[in-house]
């Protein structure tokens, strides 16, 4: 049984959990307290195919290509909290993309090699507490074959 979304989700909390500026990371999880950051959050995301486009006569049980968006959030506390982010934006952005393990997944899964890891963008939310709280959500896209027979 493989399930390529989840080997994906589970790698991205390996990949989150090394960076050394990071203390805790959560699977879906966003509830946190102060005394757990600085922490991350990776969150599931959607995942979507372009399958209602296709119109053709092919079995509904043949691989197809799908498109997974999970999101990372980073929280911290610091008095300077916006260069603080930005520094976990550069590493989390690197750490993920040039991630050995992650991108041999995801390019084995189609045929000719065509799964791909693209970095979206990012929201930040910046608010007052005891200090500067500052939190980052970083979006990634995966592109990868879905085979309903290795399910």
């Amino acid at each position: 049984m493989i399930d390529v979304r989840e080997d994906i989700l589970a790698r991205l909390v390996v990949i989150v959990a090394a960076m050394p500026s990071i203390k805790n990371v959560y699977r879906n999880n966003v509830d946190l307290t102060e005394d757990q950051l600085p922490a991350a959050a990776v969150l599931d995301g959607d995942e979507e195919t372009g399958d209602h486009t296709d119109a053709s006569m092919r079995p509904p049980n043949r691989p197809t290509m799908a498109t997974m968006t999970p999101e990372i959030i980073i929280f911290k506390l610091a008095p300077q909290v916006g260069p603080d982010i930005s520094t976990l934006r550069r590493e989390l952005i690197k750490q993920v993309l040039y991630d050995t393990e992650l991108n041999q997944q995801i390019v084995k899964t189609g045929r000719y090699g065509n799964g791909v890891i693209r970095y979206l963008g990012c929201q930040t939310d910046l608010g007052w507490e005891r200090s500067m709280f500052g939190a980052l959500k970083a979006n990634f896209q995966f592109k990868y074959a879905l085979r309903p027979d290795d399910l």
